[in-house]
């Protein structure tokens, strides 16, 4: 697993719109977002939840990401921010519908982006966007570094739409 933690963005790479920065377009819960041109150039389409619990936890910015690389050959990688670092013996999941998908994080990576998660089997990013695309909500479950359990629940209303802008605008080299 660290050689993929070695693989993944930094976490000055992770994608998640910088201050000031606008959205491209909107599609109901998803915004999609594009940066640099050529061969840096960067696409990636952002969701927020709309339900976390426990409710009393303090968190910083939640939100879950499909990005794009084409000049880097990265093409539906999901990531999310969970707005805590994560515990090292967390095993992070997202579960669309029946079907759970297994992510680990940047603590286990050791890349220093400790609130980031990302898909364990890299294999399976096109499974589980299309399993987005087809679904209703996603609902992802990680611990803290304080031992807090967290469920974040994010409408996948828009996600289909989204992911086409983000194809046509990023495509794959």
């Amino acid at each position: 697993m660290l050689a993929i933690g070695l693989l993944l963005p930094l976490p000055s790479q992770a994608q998640s719109p910088a201050k000031g920065d606008e959205a491209v377009q909107t599609f109901s819960h998803w915004r999609l977002f594009v940066e640099g041109s050529g061969a840096s150039k960067t696409c990636f389409i952002l969701g927020e939840p709309t339900q976390t619990a426990p409710k009393n936890v303090k968190r910083g910015a939640i939100f879950l990401t499909i990005t794009h690389r084409p000049g880097q050959g990265v093409h539906n990688e999901v990531a999310i921010s969970n707005g805590y670092p994560f515990s090292a013996e967390s095993n992070p999941f997202a579960q669309v519908g029946g079907t759970e998908f297994a992510f680990f994080t940047g603590v286990q990576a050791r890349n220093g982006a400790d609130s980031w998660a990302w898909l364990r089997d890299l294999n399976n990013q096109t499974e589980l966007v299309t399993a987005m695309q087809r679904g209703k909500t996603l609902v992802f479950k990680g611990t803290s570094s304080r031992g807090t359990l967290t469920t974040d629940t994010y409408s996948l209303s828009g996600v289909t739409a989204a992911t086409r802008a983000l194809d046509a605008a990023c495509p794959a080299s």
